[in-house]
């Protein structure tokens, strides 16, 4: 039988990293292996209360047929009012559309704006799948390096400088950052993206944690900044603040001319996002007491306190303190030196040695460094860094 030849396309894109190391993790406990998971950005907290009980009404009710591809009118309007009242974002209804998921709103997002060979600037460290969706939209990336002197937050002297020696048309910023939690001032927002203004780019903003902040910082869309809002495509909901990754809804956000286009392409590639899923956004959206996300920020907040600690007590590994989401980016060079082995190695070693799966740097565009979630609980956390110094001391 003659084999079906893959497109180019196909063979440029590589799996998700983050996936692959938790399907293996999981794998292996289903085999009766005793392994820590600190891998995947998924929260250990159920979906809140009235979002699990918009969905069992939902279906209750019968809301399991199609909609328009964009979402339905009324999870549009509520998720316009949303952004203004979070984000100081003055989005109407038919500025912003539902997807399933982040991941499809950055997808689509760039496909409405990138032409094929479009370069694209990838502040590092960026989520790893940034790439390969790059790709898949025609682009080309090009990786701004990572500036972990700085706390990883360039300055707009460095993004204009990549601008002009890449010749991009986009960039796309993550903030709060994954993996490293950076969260910067609104004066470095500002300066960043009056750059990337100046440079001619046009900005798509993954700001999925942006309610996943400590310390008194503020997320600053760069959608706010002066002469910037018709410029940048936004994307965010309550994915990852109301721990919803496996109802599989998001937004995108932006000038209505560039979100009527990625809502046409989402007419054809996809169709609308579940119903279900919808009715239960909306009860994100329509939220008016955020006591309960406070008590989810104050766990994830102890938990970054004591994975701060108890990181920069082990020989080898060093840990900035993170300011947002709920990752660790650890700074592993020196154990990796002394082991004479790199962070994917070192991440594999852990992973069969210790039976702590976490992700190596370099997909994240910052070798020698490797990811903790501390999304787990508490007592995963604690059980993971301990097997994590047993290992390197």
């Amino acid at each position: 039988m003659t084999e079906i030849p893959l497109s180019a396309r196909a063979r440029a894109i590589t799996d998700s990293i983050t996936l692959a190391i938790t399907a293996r993790a999981q794998a292996m406990k289903a085999q009766g292996i005793d392994v820590v998971s600190l891998a995947a950005g998924e929260p250990d907290f159920p979906s809140p209360d009235e979002v699990r009980e918009a969905g069992i009404r939902a279906i209750r009710e019968g809301q399991t047929r199609y909609t328009s591809a964009t979402g339905m009118a009324d999870v549009r309007a509520a998720a316009a009012a949303w952004f203004r009242r979070h984000y100081g974002l003055p989005y109407e209804a038919g500025d912003v559309i539902v997807t399933a998921g982040a991941k499809p709103a950055l997808m689509l997002a760039l496909m409405a704006v990138c032409e094929d060979g479009d370069r694209v600037l990838l502040p590092a460290p960026f989520w790893a799948s940034y790439t390969d969706i790059v790709k898949l939209a025609g682009g080309e990336p090009v990786i701004v390096p990572a500036v972990p002197e700085q706390d990883f937050i360039h300055s707009g002297a460095q993004i204009a400088r990549a601008a002009r020696e890449s010749g991009a048309k986009g960039i796309v910023l993550n903030w709060p950052n994954n993996p490293s939690g950076a969260v910067p001032t609104r004066e470095q927002v500002e300066e960043i993206v009056a750059e990337a203004i100046a440079a001619g780019l046009w900005i798509l903003s993954d700001e999925i944690y942006a309610r996943l902040v400590y310390d008194g910082r503020e997320h600053y869309s760069p959608a706010r900044c002066k002469g910037a809002f018709g410029r940048v495509l936004v994307v965010n909901g309550g994915t990852k603040s109301h721990s919803m990754t496996g109802w599989r809804i998001g937004f995108l956000a932006g000038p209505r001319a560039v979100v009527d286009a990625a809502g046409r392409i989402l007419s054809q590639a996809m169709g609308n996002a579940c119903t279900i899923s919808q009715r239960a956004v909306l009860a994100v959206c329509n939220e008016t007491d955020d006591s309960a996300l406070r008590e989810r920020l104050r766990a994830y907040d102890e938990r970054r306190r004591f994975v701060v600690g108890a990181i920069n007590r082990i020989p080898g590994l060093r840990l900035a303190t993170p300011h947002g989401a709920f990752y660790a980016l650890i700074d592993a060079r020196e154990a990796c030196a002394r082991l004479r082995i790199d962070d994917v190695q070192l991440t594999e070693r852990l992973l069969a040695d210790a039976k702590v799966a976490l992700i190596p740097g370099g997909p994240f565009a910052i070798p020698g460094f490797i990811r903790l979630s501390y999304a787990a609980s508490m007592k995963e956390i604690e059980e993971g860094v301990r097997r994590i110094a047993a290992y390197l001391s």
